[in-house]
């Protein structure tokens, strides 16, 4: 039986192919276009760069929508990403 090889990914490519980050940098921020409101510090929110430069913002909590609309002024699965 002949199975292909994995597809390998461009080393250039890793942080913006499959960098779903949870503590991106403020250039990730900015490229997003809107305030984030209530998402900038959740835990549950992705946010993701692709490699054309575009960013958008992801919900991880399976009760929410995976993209909510911005700005999140409130939020019943709002979790605090920020340590005290």
């Amino acid at each position: 039986m002949n199975v292909p090889a994995p597809a390998r990914i461009p080393a250039a490519w890793n942080d913006t192919v499959t960098g779903m980050t949870d503590q991106p940098g403020d250039g990730g921020w900015a490229k997003l276009g809107a305030n984030a409101g209530l998402c900038r510090t959740c835990v549950h929110a992705k946010l993701n760069e692709t490699r054309r430069g575009t960013a958008y913002l992801r919900c991880t909590n399976p009760d929410l929508p995976r993209y909510p609309r911005l700005p999140v002024a409130a939020c019943s699965g709002y979790r605090s990403g920020e340590s005290s």
